[in-house]
């Protein structure tokens, strides 16, 4: 956020969140139910993560001014952002080293007891684990012992639930898992070291904060796992570059907070990373997501990501928006993704920006070391993919059973500029071929962030029954 806020905030205040930036006349004029770029937009100005890099005077008019006005929040008061403020607030004040004051205090118990009645049991998912991690810092912070207690038991019980033997979140988007990551090292960070001297606040770190450690260690295992050593990732379901910490920075928060990642391999979630001198190639063989809660899945079984020399060269096209239009179908659709399509329909029946109705069933029928065939049923039929990669190149079989006619789609990074050759198509050192089908280059827009949009190209092959892709370095 850049700001523009002097002692008596006079002066403009400006705030930009998902690309969009809104400038304000001054500290008390701001709009906490500014909605002209959407939900999403108005959520990011109530959750105060701005806090993070800003200085006690920099943070407590904007927290006051907040304050003031609290009688006539709408969006502010819903439990997503009620839960992600309440954490930035009391993390602002134990960095600082400050007590909040009775104003704030009083404040901070006014949401915190709010929360404990709006619970997002009927979302679940990452809302009802942010929910319990809110409830569990605000619990110890203002000396609700009882309330303690309760919010541990949902915190214990959603860890139980939302994370996958291999430390995976279970709604498998790689940025919302990093997104958990981050807030969970903010809350175990600030219950090892949140002072004592407050009314009913426990002097020593609440037992919680050994649950948390073991879990967050499985997750940082995971993390590693799935990234590369340099950060990069498969933007698998809802993701998008620019709202998630990078994966260095929130390794760097671990290690100063001394947690060890647990060694992991990529199982339970259905993903894989493998990985050659020359290639990093990510594997989508999971399912859709959780079957009670697919809000941020896409229609994308047996999706591919594939990076030469660490450049990105096959790509997800992103997400841009979580408003319900067009393009946001269009992003969770099956023709967004690196697989293939039948008859232009959808693996899964995506709708309604986060549903999903009938959805498609991902099987892994056989793997080894460098081989992978997995299959689903979203067309009524099968589709079944095999990937192989080597030294020398990356093989992917595509096969349509009983006999159907598909449309196998590789979408390039936008800086990326694909040629049709007489040997299949040409770009960035790597050549593409296909045993049979007929082949065109078509555009498409890929998003670099929210409401960032950039024109790229996408390799499409329409083929009876069965195709075999070839993907080797230009000789």
């Amino acid at each position: 956020m850049q700001k523009k806020v002097k002692e008596q905030g006079a002066e403009p205040v400006n705030f930009n969140f998902l690309n969009r930036e809104v400038r304000f006349s001054s500290l008390n004029n701001i709009d906490w139910n500014y909605a002209a770029n959407g939900k999403l937009w108005t959520y990011n100005l109530n959750y105060f993560e701005f806090l993070s890099t800003m200085s006690l005077a920099q943070g407590l008019p904007l927290i006051k001014a907040w304050i003031t006005k609290e009688a006539s929040h709408k969006d502010g008061w819903e439990p997503y952002p009620l839960s992600l403020r309440l954490v930035s607030w009391i993390a602002f004040f134990i960095r600082n080293g400050q007590e909040p004051g009775k104003a704030i205090t009083a404040s901070l118990h006014r949401q915190y007891e709010a929360l404990w009645t709006k619970l997002e049991y009927h979302l679940g998912a990452n809302h009802l684990l942010e929910n319990a991690l809110a409830l569990t810092l605000s619990s110890y912070y203002l000396g609700d012992g009882k309330g303690h207690q309760r919010a541990t038991r949902l915190l214990v019980t959603e860890l139980k639930d939302q994370y996958l033997p291999d430390g995976a979140h279970y709604e498998l988007s790689p940025m919302y898992h990093i997104i958990l990551l981050d807030r969970m090292l903010t809350v175990y960070q600030c219950l090892k070291t949140s002072p004592a001297p407050a009314p009913r606040r426990p002097a020593d770190p609440p037992k919680i904060t050994t649950t948390l450690g073991q879990s967050l260690s499985r997750q940082l295992g995971w993390i590693i796992a799935f990234a590369t050593k340099d950060g990069r990732y498969a933007q698998f379901n809802d993701g998008t570059e620019g709202i998630a910490p990078t994966v260095p920075a929130v390794l760097k928060r671990a290690a100063q907070l001394k947690l060890e990642p647990s060694p992991v391999h990529l199982n339970a979630c259905g993903y894989r990373r493998w990985s050659t001198g020359l290639y990093d190639l990510w594997i989508d063989a999971a399912a859709i997501g959780p079957n009670d809660i697919p809000g941020h899945a896409h229609a994308d079984n047996l999706n591919f990501e594939l990076h030469l020399n660490g450049q990105p060269i096959i790509v997800d096209a992103a997400i841009s928006t979580y408003e319900k239009n067009e393009r946001r179908a269009w992003e969770r659709s099956t023709r967004a993704h690196n697989t293939v399509t039948v008859a232009e329909r959808n693996s899964s029946d995506v709708w309604g920006g986060f549903r999903v109705g009938r959805r498609a069933v991902t099987t892994l029928e056989q793997e080894t070391k460098n081989t992978l065939t997995a299959s689903h049923n979203g067309y009524g039929n099968t589709h079944r993919r095999t990937f192989g990669l080597a030294a020398t190149g990356l093989t992917i079989t595509d096969e349509l059973t009983p006999a159907e006619t598909g449309t196998a789609r590789f979408h390039f990074h936008e800086s990326l500029n694909p040629n049709l050759t007489a040997e299949g198509c040409s770009v960035a050192g790597l050549n593409i071929s296909w045993s049979t089908g007929e082949a065109k280059i078509v555009p498409y827009e890929r998003a670099i962030g929210w409401n960032e949009l950039r024109p790229a190209r996408c390799l499409e092959v329409a083929f009876s029954s069965r195709v075999n892709f070839r993907i080797t370095p230009n000789s």
